[in-house]
């Protein structure tokens, strides 16, 4: 064979081949003795797995629970009405709470809140059917509800002792009716000394206008609170506060109270006999309450008093007056001054407007110039002592507004700055015992046992 264009050497082609056989044997012997080995490790390996698992550092608990098999199935929503289906955040409200003061009405209520005059002309008229808003009463607790941006929610308006007017806004429109509220109550003490009147006094010892005109009624019978106060005079009162859903609504009943005035000490407990309408006594068991009341309204100054001969101011001539001017602004309540039937409710030029009375025993009053009736007022309806038949005024022969009061029996004319009103029913022997038991125990908490030490001598 040639390379290179020579001819090729035998000897060197034989001993190149032997070379090539050596290399080709040298590396199947290599390979031979690397897949025995991979082999031995593989097997031992597999055989030192299978006798020794894992073994894990903490043994998991597993209880198995047993449920019963439940398909549940969501409906499918788009994400946007997902995410308008968030809670609504609370609205948030303001209370105003107060009573009813002298010459206020409702628009001065919500004038006072920033309610505008159309709302309170819709208030009026939608519970024109449940109660006369048009007409509040000196000393009644109200609230008033608003929404954050000051629009009114609801009101409310005590209209006696266990009703309350609630109006309620519902969409673009306010509904009315009248619940029974049900309260808590809690007992409390105030007490105050008088400086200027029984008004400031209870207000500045942390009362109400209607703990002050309660007391008056209380005892109308014993003191003339516009005339007698003097100061110096005390008082301290065990009442009842009212509480709604944890929140104070205001006072309730007055269960026993003591008055200091000019020296002597009068006292008034609250006692309802079974069976019986509740009133108020002395320590000592007598009922304060009389058969007439000292005066039919809460007056500033009498200006004619009874008298056979009194020159009349309009007639020009001299006439008998058996009767008793007082002089009110107009609108002041005039309270019935007894249990009684209206038999008469008239205008004539003379009295003006004008209501009579009939009482029991022969008693009959009249009551003149007045500026409007109360309502639901007419012939045959019976009133109890103390109700409201109507307003102060000066229809009639009047040359300003009062009120002109008369009180006879039995057809003849009785002085009423002079009269002694006939005394209320003693208690019957069966509610004295129990009487007793209240007496002390509600003395005790005016810290005032002194009272009790005559009680049915």
């Amino acid at each position: 064979m040639r390379r290179n264009g020579c001819m090729a050497d035998p000897l060197h082609e034989d001993s190149t081949n032997s070379k090539k056989s050596k290399n080709i044997y040298g590396r199947r012997w290599i390979w031979f003795a690397g897949v025995t080995l991979i082999s031995f490790f593989g097997i031992g390996a597999t055989h030192h797995f299978q006798k020794e698992p894992v073994k894990l550092a903490h043994k998991p608990q597993v209880k198995k629970l047993d449920f019963p098999a439940k398909e549940v199935k969501l409906p499918e929503q788009p994400e946007s009405e997902i995410e308008s289906q968030q809670v609504p955040e609370k609205e948030v409200y303001r209370l105003v709470k107060g009573d009813v003061t002298r010459n206020q009405s409702l628009s001065h209520l919500m004038r006072g809140q920033g309610i505008p005059l159309k709302t309170v002309f819709e208030l009026v008229e939608q519970s024109r059917p449940t109660y006369n808003l048009s007409r509040l009463r000196v000393g009644q607790p109200y609230s008033i509800k608003l929404t954050a941006d000051n629009r009114l929610a609801a009101f409310t308006y005590q209209t006696d002792k266990n009703h309350e007017l609630l109006i309620e806004r519902q969409g673009s429109r306010f509904v009315s009716r009248m619940v029974e509220p049900h309260y808590e109550a809690q007992l409390d003490i105030l007490e105050g000394v008088i400086e200027e009147n029984l008004i400031n006094a209870v207000l500045d010892a942390g009362g109400s206008y209607k703990i002050a005109t309660d007391l008056e009624e209380i005892f109308a019978w014993q003191v003339n609170f516009f005339k007698d106060l003097r100061a110096g005079d005390s008082f301290k009162v065990l009442v009842e506060k009212k509480f709604l859903e944890q929140e104070f609504s205001g006072f309730g009943k007055i269960r026993a109270v003591t008055l200091l005035n000019r020296g002597k000490s009068l006292s008034a407990i609250y006692f309802k006999p079974e069976g019986e309408h509740g009133g108020y006594y002395a320590a000592d068991g007598r009922p304060l309450k009389k058969q007439f009341l000292k005066s039919p309204l809460k007056y500033t100054r009498i200006t004619s008093r009874f008298t056979h001969r009194r020159f009349h101011p309009i007639y020009k001539k001299h006439m008998a007056h058996r009767a008793v001017d007082y002089a009110a602004p107009t609108g002041t309540p005039v309270y019935a001054i007894s249990d009684g039937e209206v038999i008469n409710i008239s205008r004539s030029a003379r009295s003006g407007k004008h209501i009579k009375l009939k009482h029991p025993n022969g008693y009959v009053s009249s009551y003149s110039h007045l500026s409007r009736y109360a309502t639901n007022l007419f012939r045959g309806k019976k009133v109890q002592q103390g109700q409201v038949i109507g307003y102060v005024g000066a229809t009639g022969a009047a040359t300003g507004p009062h009120l002109c009061f008369h009180l006879r029996k039995n057809g003849r004319s009785i002085n009423p700055l002079t009269f002694q009103s006939p005394g209320g029913p003693d208690l019957e022997e069966k509610s004295k015992k129990a009487f007793r038991l209240i007496a002390q125990k509600e003395m005790q908490r005016l810290n005032h046992p002194e009272f009790l030490k005559s009680q049915f001598s």
